[in-house]
C-alpha cells in the first residue's frame, strides 16, 4: 500500500497528506453539510408539530356544552351562597341560555342539554330513544344545596345523563346514586 499512517499523520509515497486520522490542530468542527442536514430535520419536525397542534388548539378554544352546563351549575350555587338566598337556574331551550338571575351561560355548539327530574317518572319512545319530560328550573339554596336533578347531554345520537348530588351540586359518580335520594 502506498499510504500509511504514522504518528505525524498520513504519508503517501513519503509525502505527508491530510487524512481522516489527523492529530493535533483544530479538527473538532462540523461540516457545512452536517449543519444543513440538522437544520432541515429540525424544520421538518417543527412543521409536523405545529401542523398537528392547530386542530388541538382549535379544540381547546371551543367551549364544550357539558363544561358550560357544569360551570353554570357551580356558578349558580356559588351565587346563592354568596347572596344568602335561593336562586333558580332556568334553561331556555330555544335561545340555548342557562340563566340564574345574577348570571347567564350561552350554550354554544349543536349539543342538546336538558334538565331532568331526579328519577325517571315517565318516558316516551321517540325515534328509538326514550324521551323524558324535562323540568323547567332547579333551585339553589343559601346553604349550598340544590334540588335533586339530572342533566341530559345529547351529542349527535349519543345521550349521557349526569346525576347531580343535591348536597354538593356536583356530578355523582355512576355507582353513587344512593346519595341523590
Amino acid at each position: 500500500m502506498a499510504c500509511r499512517s504514522s504518528s505525524g499523520g498520513w504519508h503517501c509515497f513519503g509525502r505527508p497528506v491530510a487524512g481522516p486520522a489527523r492529530t493535533g490542530g483544530l479538527g473538532g468542527g462540523f461540516t457545512l453539510l452536517e449543519i444543513v442536514v440538522v437544520l432541515a430535520l429540525f424544520g421538518l419536525v417543527s412543521a409536523l408539530l405545529l401542523g398537528g397542534s392547530g386542530s388541538l388548539l382549535r379544540a381547546i378554544g371551543r367551549e364544550d356544552v357539558e363544561n358550560t352546563t357544569l360551570n353554570a351549575i357551580a356558578s349558580a350555587r356559588y351565587e346563592a351562597v354568596l347572596a344568602g338566598r335561593t336562586l333558580e337556574l332556568r334553561l331556555d331551550e330555544k335561545t340555548r341560555v342557562l340563566d340564574w338571575g345574577t348570571g347567564r351561560a350561552i350554550l354554544a355548539g349543536e349539543d342538546t342539554v336538558r334538565l331532568l327530574p331526579p328519577v325517571q317518572t315517565s318516558a316516551v319512545l321517540i325515534g328509538g330513544r326514550l324521551e323524558e319530560a324535562a323540568i323547567g328550573s332547579v333551585r339553589f339554596h343559601a346553604d349550598g344545596t340544590c334540588d335533586p336533578f339530572r342533566v341530559e347531554i345529547v351529542r349527535g345520537q349519543a345521550g349521557r345523563i349526569l346525576v347531580i348530588d343535591p348536597w354538593t351540586c356536583t356530578v355523582l359518580a355512576p355507582g353513587d346514586k344512593a346519595r341523590a335520594r
